[in-house]
């Protein structure tokens, strides 16, 4: 399969995390006592809302980033990946095991192996034909 520069998939993806995040606000707006779990702990209380912030921030910035094809989405969309892979990992060793965690693990596990794979178009600058060809070489 060709890989092409445009990178029509990752905004793709940064449309669906723009809505995640927008939902993630909703839900942290409907449910304030929800108890998010991080790292073997279970976050509650008033304190619990500035913590659950940074998943709807989080996810924005990483949409807002793919959306633009921002070189800065593509380091910050595989550290949160891992972030969430560690803390759900640990989650499962500690409160047991869980099919929505597990399908998450798997889900992101392939995202980041898609993110990793089209890496080439999160560049500064577009790839494109306005770049001066390099002179051809003669064979001698």
């Amino acid at each position: 399969m060709k890989q092409t520069g445009i990178g029509r998939g990752i905004q793709l993806l940064g449309g669906l995390f723009l809505i995640v995040g927008t939902v993630d606000l909703i839900v942290i707006a409907l449910f304030p006592a929800y108890a998010l779990k991080l790292f073997w702990t279970a976050v509650a209380g008033p304190a619990s809302f500035l913590v659950k912030l940074h998943t709807p921030a989080v996810h924005l910035l990483i949409g807002y980033g793919s959306l633009w094809l921002r070189p800065w989405a593509w380091g910050l969309a595989l550290a949160y990946a891992g972030f969430g892979l560690v803390s759900d990992g640990m989650n499962q060793l500690t409160f047991g095991f869980n099919y929505i965690q597990s399908g998450f693990m798997v889900t992101t596990s392939f995202f980041s192996s898609y993110l990793i794979w089209r890496r080439a178009v999160f560049i500064d600058e577009p790839m494109s034909g306005n770049r001066p060809k390099p002179a051809p070489q003669e064979l001698r």
